[in-house]
């Protein structure tokens, strides 16, 4: 059974990204937002060559990407998943981040 890793930083930007969302428009829009990118964890867990996963080679070894909602996840495929390296909004400079 394939399973994801978040790293320290993904789950940094995870929080910011819950905090975020419930100060500017609650609750509610918060948890459904952290569960969309919950679900796009396991549907990548499943199947790491996601229909619009790409290839970020030029961001860092062995680095794809896939957009959910207004952010991009950062990640790399390991032989037991993938390891979730970011989440990062869509318009950040993702090299900076990395």
């Amino acid at each position: 059974m394939a399973i994801f890793k978040v790293s320290q930083l993904a789950g940094n930007d995870l929080f910011d990204i819950g905090k975020y969302t419930e100060d500017t428009w609650g609750i509610e829009q918060r948890n459904k937002y952290l569960d969309d990118i919950d679900s796009r964890f396991h549907e990548l867990a499943k199947t790491p060559d996601y229909l619009t996963s790409k290839n970020r080679e030029e961001i860092g070894k062995g680095c794809f990407s896939v957009f959910v909602n207004q952010h991009v996840i950062i990640y790399r495929k390991f032989s037991y998943g993938v390891r979730i390296v970011r989440v990062l909004k869509q318009s950040m400079d993702i090299k900076q981040y990395l």
